[in-house]
């Protein structure tokens, strides 16, 4: 997560807790959540750890 999108979460946070969000806010909310599980699906994706081969084992058929 980048430090622009923490502080928007932040804020969004504010004012979920106020009870001031409008819609505007949800639609942000919701934007914001899915940029930041795209980059997160991303990141897993082209890193290495925890992923195998579909055929990888170490047991002998």
């Amino acid at each position: 997560m980048s430090p622009e999108q923490l502080k928007a979460l932040h804020t969004l946070s504010q004012l979920f807790e106020e009870g001031t969000a409008g819609p505007s806010q949800i639609k942000e909310l919701s934007f914001l959540l899915g940029e930041i599980n795209k980059n997160q699906c991303a990141s897993e994706l082209f890193s290495n750890t925890g992923l195998s081969h579909s055929r990888a084992s170490t047991e002998n058929l």
